[in-house]
């Protein structure tokens, strides 16, 4: 992830990551194929820890309240993109034009936005987030939630402390709930 998040999938080199995992660019190619395979599995890695941080909450959908599971969510991805910044920094990197990495990435996190939508829409039938449609939540949450790590360098010059220290990750998502509930 580190070499894709840092040079983009172009940029990122199989014999400099087998290097990084100190293998073989033949092991790498053995368990994973060809370098487009490698950061698909890299992508599933990180959408998987997305999946699990949010699994819980998604199956008290009907049972607990609908602002406690979307505030749940927003929390439990600021979580993984601090713990996986590198996410963002492939997004920008691969995914800022058409093509099939896009589209790899788009078909993994679109069952994360479907899930979450039903408790979005019922979170805006109580008046909340009218500002905002089920699609624009979504990115909206992505960029704000994430770059930031991303970016952590830019972000801690602005914040005037560091970003991904447990106190910076918790001040974050407070400003991220505040923003998204006008709280």
């Amino acid at each position: 992830m580190q070499r894709f998040a840092e040079r983009g999938f172009e940029g990122a080199s199989l014999r400099e990551i087998a290097a990084d995992a100190q293998a073989t660019h033949g092991l790498i190619r053995h368990h994973f194929g060809t370098k487009e395979d490698l950061w698909r599995a890299v992508v599933d890695y990180v959408v998987g820890k997305f999946e699990a941080r949010h699994s819980p909450l998604l199956a008290k959908i009907g049972e607990a309240d609908p602002v406690d599971i979307l505030k749940g969510f927003v929390t439990n991805y600021i979580e993984v993109s601090a713990e996986q910044p590198g996410v963002a920094r492939i997004i920008m990197n691969d995914c800022s034009r058409p093509g099939p990495r896009l589209d790899f990435l788009v078909d993994r996190m679109l069952p994360i936005h479907r899930a979450i939508e039903p408790v979005f829409l019922a979170v805006q039938e109580r008046g909340l987030l009218r500002h905002h449609d089920p699609d624009s939540f979504f990115i909206f949450l992505l960029t704000l939630g994430s770059f930031p790590f991303a970016l952590s360098s830019f972000t801690n010059e602005f914040y005037r402390r560091k970003i991904g220290t447990k106190a910076g990750i918790e001040r974050h998502i407070d400003l991220v709930l505040q923003a998204l509930f006008d709280s």
